[in-house]
């Protein structure tokens, strides 16, 4: 299970150390030193979490992390700062991210938070998936079959009612050919006055 995580940082020794012991823990790492370099980024790949500094040189990272709300990226998002005040912080959770941290980082405090956010992404949406699948997979043949036949049975008659009983017609809305029309006909029970 690949998790891709974004830092966003200024500093290039947090940036490295970030990606050095966030890669030995198994995810794939981009790196930006900016909001611009961010910003690019962020629409080119899929990210499960980004941690992100607040004060980067060209944009405060919570006005970068509003923006990316503004263009419909979700991707959950951990501020980081040393600097920032109790206002930076609240604002930055207010408006969605999912955790504060403040430096020096402590690697003790980082791994455990990343692995939860990024876990909790991925199962979101592996979830989501799991659901459509049991949706798409169900056995028509056994419970609902009934309930299909009725639901088939309905629309050919409603079609074949509108069309004054005009095969032809029939086949060419619902999109079966005549054969196998008459063949449908029959098995759902429905006669052809």
């Amino acid at each position: 299970m690949e998790r891709n995580l974004l830092i966003v940082d200024d500093e290039l020794g947090i940036r490295e150390l970030l990606r050095e012991c966030l890669e030995d823990e198994g995810y794939t790492v981009k790196l930006a030193e900016n909001a611009l370099e961010a910003d690019k980024i962020v629409k080119e790949h899929k990210f499960d979490l980004i941690l992100m500094d607040v004060w980067l040189p060209d944009m405060d990272g919570v006005s970068l992390f509003k923006r990316f709300l503004s263009n419909g990226i979700v991707t959950p998002v951990i501020m980081m700062s040393g600097h920032a005040s109790i206002t930076s912080a609240l604002e930055a959770i207010r408006i969605g991210a999912r955790d504060f941290l403040e430096k020096p980082l402590s690697l003790s405090k980082l791994l455990p938070l990343v692995e939860k956010h990024a876990l909790k992404e991925q199962i979101n949406i592996e979830g989501a998936l799991e659901d459509i699948s049991e949706i798409i997979t169900l056995d028509l043949n056994n419970e609902l079959k009934p309930i299909k036949e009725s639901l088939e049975r309905r629309y050919f008659m409603y079609h074949l009612n509108k069309n004054r009983n005009n095969i032809t017609k029939v086949a060419e809305v619902s999109g079966v050919d005549r054969a196998h029309l008459y063949r449908k006909f029959k098995t759902l029970g429905i006669k052809i006055k």
